[in-house]
């Protein structure tokens, strides 16, 4: 493609993939580095399935935030009505807990506005723990 338009500029993004395959596929133009932030990440998963997902993500956020440790949340869902669902419950439940630590529950998700979004980037006050509930499309620009 590239030798038959030289007009042509392709911009290739990618946290994962194998950068000098697709230089040398296209011709063995360059590629630019660009380091970002990465943040240490512990990971819970359910060794065996559950019926109820949303429920099982709830108990399990709970039970990390009550305990007396720093760091944020991250939940997986794999849709918008998911997380909506999920973020009503996690807010019911947390306020069922007397004298719950404070837990900002925010969602993720393509057709949230802009600025609702953006508050996911913006540092928590003192003693407010983040707890994001997000599509895994977040995944790159969160974690890694």
């Amino acid at each position: 493609v590239v030798a038959r338009r030289q007009d042509l500029k392709l911009i290739v993004t990618s946290a994962t993939m194998d950068a000098t395959k697709f230089a040398l596929f296209f011709g063995n133009v360059p590629v630019y580095t660009i380091p970002g932030r990465t943040f240490p990440v512990e990971t819970f998963f359910s060794k065996n399935p559950v019926e109820d997902y949303v429920d099982s993500a709830v108990k399990q956020a709970l039970q990390i935030h009550l305990q007396p440790t720093s760091g944020d949340i991250l939940i997986f869902m794999p849709g918008q009505e998911d997380i909506e669902v999920t973020c009503e419950v996690l807010g019911e439940r947390l306020a069922e807990i007397e004298n719950a630590p404070l837990l900002a529950v925010l969602p993720i998700y393509s057709q949230l506005p802009s600025d609702l979004q953006a508050k996911i980037f913006q540092a928590s006050p003192d003693g407010v723990r983040k707890c994001v509930v997000a599509t895994n499309i977040a995944e790159t620009s969160l974690t890694g």
